[in-house]
């Protein structure tokens, strides 16, 4: 297996790095040819290229564009294609259907942050999608687990992520800001954070979303639930309106019981 890469993104990168003992790596394409050198002289293999480069792509290729840019991928790789070229993209919003069907497409997308290349990828879980035993391969070599995404619901399943992921950092954001404002020692937040998130998805894996409900706004606490929408909206007046829909989004979860 040759593994090329179009555009050094995060999760390309962590990828590539990854696998960089496994699999043959060919062309690294990005448009700071200076960075495709550097990445390529970090991994030990490769062949640094820009887009000025005269070159073709066979066997595998990485599309690491972000979002914005991957629906260009077709305009931008064209005439880079070889005859036999299998294109995975990483994009957990977009179906692998936005390039050729006879680039053979799929797409597999990381359930977890990468925050640097050297993110290990080991059990981490891909929604994958398109050329499935081609993604399914990859994700094997990566030490990951995988399961199959509808081909139409990629926009359900990376609205999910953000919900489960992006949002909860959000609360997390505010609920930091009142321990600041209450004085209470930071130490403590984290230590807290930590055993309530942890407790909650385990609550939630053993028992479902529903049944799994706690707090004030579950037990009909009315007055500490007042009382706390004040403290809230004091605090955080531009987002006084979020404490209400939590309240009714649980209030409606709690009436499914």
């Amino acid at each position: 297996m040759i593994v090329n890469v179009a555009g050094l993104g995060r999760v390309s990168s962590s990828i590539i790095y990854n696998l960089k003992d496994k699999v043959e790596i060919g062309y690294i394409l990005s448009r700071n040819k200076e960075k495709a050198k550097n990445f390529v002289k970090e991994i030990g293999k490769g062949i640094p290229v820009d887009y000025t480069d005269d070159f073709k792509f066979e066997d595998i290729l990485f599309v690491g564009y972000s979002d914005s840019v991957l629906l260009k991928a077709p305009e931008l790789l064209e005439k880079f294609i070889g005859k036999n070229v299998s294109a995975i993209h990483f994009s957990g919003y977009f179906s692998s259907k936005i390039f050729p069907s006879d680039w053979n497409p799929s797409s597999i997308h990381p359930n977890c942050p990468i925050p640097r290349k050297e993110t290990k990828l080991k059990n981490v879980i891909f929604g994958i999608e398109g050329n499935i035993e081609l993604a399914k391969n990859v994700v094997t070599l990566l030490e990951g687990r995988y399961f199959i995404i509808p081909e139409n619901s990629k926009s359900f399943y990376h609205l999910a992520a953000v919900l489960m992921s992006n949002f909860p950092h959000a609360l997390v954001f505010l609920a930091e800001r009142l321990y600041e404002i209450g004085k209470i020692e930071k130490k403590n937040f984290y230590e807290v954070m930590e055993s309530l998130l942890i407790n909650t998805v385990k609550n939630i894996k053993k028992n479902g979303t529903v049944e799994s409900i706690t707090g004030p706004i579950a037990r009909k606490d009315i007055e500490i639930v007042r009382s706390e929408r004040e403290i809230f909206c004091r605090n955080f007046p531009e987002f006084c309106q979020l404490y209400e829909i939590f309240v009714q989004i649980i209030s409606s979860m709690n009436e499914e019981k």
